[in-house]
């Protein structure tokens, strides 16, 4: 088992000295561009330049850039504060009018469909009903028709 990891710390470092040479190698041949030699320079003297500024101030002043880190702190924790609370109104309102309405028309059509079950209700009562008119309406002409046919007028009275 040792020669297994000692097999695998030695490809590990292969690999990682690999990656190092890599990267020297491209950087160097990246230098090689003049542009590039003279962007690298600009950043480098840039990131020098305003990295001895700020050490210089906060050597100089540092109760005065302590100061000024804590008030834009407090800047940004007022703009969130506000930004909460805009939040909050936002949902308020949206849970009173929109929430409000949704629940408003659930119970307007919850009575809509009461009010739809009982009208049906009433049209079975009032088919049967007419359903009933009819048959009696029908019953009865027949109950004529079979008195009409039978009830001959003698036509010696003519």
């Amino acid at each position: 088992m040792s020669k297994q990891m000692t097999t695998d710390n030695e490809s590990s470092s292969k690999l990682i000295k690999g990656i190092i040479i890599g990267g020297i190698v491209g950087g160097a041949l990246m230098l090689l561009d003049s542009t590039t030699r003279r962007k690298v320079t600009e950043t480098a003297v840039d990131l020098k330049d305003s990295s001895v500024d700020m050490f210089t101030q906060v050597k100089e002043n540092p109760t005065e850039l302590k100061d000024q880190m804590v008030d834009r702190f407090k800047a940004a924790s007022e703009t969130l504060k506000e930004a909460i609370s805009d939040a909050q109104d936002l949902y308020a309102t949206v849970n009173e009018n929109i929430f409000g309405k949704v629940n408003e028309v659930k119970e307007i059509s919850t009575e809509a469909l009461s009010s739809a079950k009982e009208v049906t209700g009433e049209l079975k009562g009032l088919t049967s009903k007419v359903a009933e008119a009819g048959s009696q309406l029908t019953e009865t002409a027949q109950t004529n028709d079979a008195n009409t046919s039978t009830y001959e007028p003698s036509s010696s009275k003519l």
